[in-house]
């Protein structure tokens, strides 16, 4: 039992000062992240699919090509998992600074690169998506 406690102390990290609010706002980017990908792969799929919030009446020829939402559902969905390796990436990193007390609230690089690009693929779908309809 002693090994196992020993082993541990390496992952444990003391409560002082405001480590457990880091912590949680560290958990809190995460799920924000999870949440934001499950939305962008929802696109995606409604984008394949052809789903609709309001149907169209029986009659009306679909106004979406196929050519435009398989790129676009495509893009999407690439858009969903680098949203979800930035999250996981900015709480590993995040993490590693916590537990070697470091200072972690400076800009992260790579992690606003990706974001950035997530950010521009939602741009461009809806101006494809409005100038389509």
């Amino acid at each position: 039992m002693s090994m196992i406690s020993t082993q541990m102390e390496h992952y444990m990290v003391p409560n002082t000062g405001s480590t457990a609010r880091d912590f949680c706002m560290l958990e809190r980017n995460l799920l924000s992240h999870l949440k934001l990908a499950l939305l962008l792969s929802l696109l995606s799929s409604s984008l394949l699919l052809r789903a609709r919030l309001v149907p169209e009446p029986e009659g009306t020829p679909s106004k979406t090509e196929d050519s435009t939402s398989l790129p676009l559902a495509g893009i999407q969905l690439a858009a969903s998992l680098a949203t979800i390796i930035a999250g996981i990436w900015e709480f590993h990193t995040g993490y590693r600074d916590i537990r070697d007390m470091r200072a972690f609230l400076i800009g992260v690089n790579p992690h606003l690169a990706i974001m950035t690009v997530v950010v521009v693929a939602i741009f461009a779908t809806c101006v494809v998506l409005l100038v389509a309809h």
